[in-house]
This record gives structure tokens, sequence and C-alpha cells, in this order.
């Protein structure tokens, strides 16, 4: 596929729960053949491997960005004309492709996409990359910020669509795909060593490279009240290059993705305990 891409359509959440966290995650768990060798025999095996796929929302002014849960997905608070990056991490051994949306924009296209569909950002094994904002050229990317609604960058997009793309204003989402190929001969170039207390006079009698028995591999509501959208800022220096990536397992479905609503602070009028009043009116 490509060096760039991003996600989704989502409408979810309402009430608080007090949960803290620093960044967004989504734990994924499968198998893939494994190079094992035990007793200096060699044998392949489908073992299970979870890997935690996270994203953080970086703010310039004070960092990453707090979440807490609405509806059991993170949430952050934004801020009026706050500049902010998003900071995807690949927790992969092998390279992966991540789809990068904002308020449901691919970050490098700007336009609706599917999480396989969209431009997607290649970030190499155990490492990261940070977004800063949208990608307008192969050298060249316009901030982040929180805005109104209808000053974002999805309103404005919604006129060479003919529909309002801002509906989906507020939800930072990010798609991961990777090659199980590539994977497979990761672990096929870095065995796992096994022992046991089996005699070596047993162990000789056993074929090596035969291959242990293989385990099967298994592998609304909407945001009427919703505020907050995400700009187009400032130009910046961001040079790029399209690259040809080709992959087989990932994130295809919105609902496995890594996923982060954001909106303004609501203000809620405070009850009073005190009124100036000299008596109590009376009731009819």
């Amino acid at each position: 596929m490509k060096k760039l891409g991003l996600i989704f359509t989502l409408f979810i959440f309402t009430t608080l729960f007090s949960r803290p966290v620093m960044s967004a995650n989504k734990s994924d768990t499968f198998k893939c053949r494994t190079k094992i060798i035990r007793d200096e025999v060699v044998c392949y095996e489908k073992r299970p491997y979870t890997y935690n796929f996270q994203v953080e929302v970086v703010s310039d002014d004070t960092g990453t960005k707090h979440e807490i849960y609405k509806d059991d997905y993170p949430f952050i608070t934004a801020n009026f004309k706050e500049r902010y990056s998003v900071i995807i991490h690949n927790p992969l051994p092998v390279q992966a492709a991540v789809n990068l949306t904002i308020d449901g924009l691919n970050s490098i296209t700007g336009k609706p996409c599917s999480p396989s569909e969209g431009s997607k950002w290649i970030i190499d094994p155990y490492s990261y990359i940070t977004v800063r904002g949208w990608q307008v050229s192969g050298a060249d990317a316009r901030r982040f910020y929180f805005t109104s609604k209808k000053a974002s960058y999805a309103s404005w997009r919604s006129n060479s669509w003919g529909k309002d793309l801002s509906v989906n204003c507020g939800v930072i989402g990010a798609a991961y795909f990777w090659n199980k190929k590539d994977l497979e001969r990761y672990f096929e170039q870095n065995p796992v060593y096994e022992y046991t207390r089996k005699s070596y006079n047993n162990l000789r009698e056993m074929k090596k490279e035969a291959p242990c028995e293989e385990a099967p591999c298994v592998k609304d509501k909407a945001l009427a009240e919703q505020e907050a959208g995400t700009g187009m800022g400032e130009r910046e220096s961001n040079p790029v290059e399209s690259i040809r990536f080709d992959y087989n397992t990932g994130m295809y479905k919105a609902r496995d993705a890594v996923i982060i609503f954001y909106d303004f602070a609501k203000i809620q009028p405070k009850p009073q305990p005190f009124l100036e009043r000299d008596f109590a009116p009376e009731q009819p």
C-alpha cells in the first residue's frame, strides 16, 4: 500500500468514569508460526503474542493530554485554539502501516475513508512517529489545533463532498496493519530456546526440523452536543515520500482500532447553597 494513512466514522459517548490514563491503547493477541529450539531440536508452533498499540495526544502547551473514560472509550478535554500532535507507537518487531484519522478524515489526504483504504504512515519496529498536522504536500504539513466544529477542517471539507463531514468531529482514530510473513520471518530469525529434563539420548532420536503439531490460527449514540473539532493551522516543513507497503493483517474494522474522543469542557451551572432572601416564599 502506501506510506501514509488513516480512518473512521464513529459516534459514541456519555457518562464519565474517573479512571485517568496518559494514552489510549488497545491490546491485540494473535497466533504466529514460531521457531522453537527445544533441547537442540528444531520445531515450529503457532504461539500467541499480545501487543499493546498505543496513541498519545500531546498539547504544545501542557504535554500529553490526560484521559478519562466516557462509555469505555478514552476521552480528552480540548482547549480552544490549542495546538496538538499525535504520537503513534509501534509495539511490533516488524514495520507497521498506520491509518491515522482526525474527525473522520485521513491525516494525509484529508478524505473520509475506511480503516484499510486510507493512506498510511510507516513506523519502524519498536518505534514511534509524531504527526503534528495535516499533510498538505510532499514537503509541508499544517498544524492540528482544536477549534469549533463550525470552523473545523472537516466542516470546510464538507463543501467538496456535498455532505456534512463535521458530524464526525471530536474523534481521533488509528488503525494498524502489518504483514504476517514479515512477522513469521522475524520469529524464524529470532527463535525461542527451551530446555527440558529429557535426556539427550532420547532427544537425538527425534528428527531435526520436524514440525510440531500446529494449533489452528485463531485469530449509538450520536454526538448531538459535541462542539469541538480540529482546524488546519500554520504551515511547517514535514518532508515525506510515498512507498509501497504490502500488508495482510491488522485492524480492518473501526471497532478494532485505537480511538480517542475529545470535546471542550462543558460549563455546568453551579448550585448555590445560600440565596439573598429574607423569608421563605409561601407555596400556594
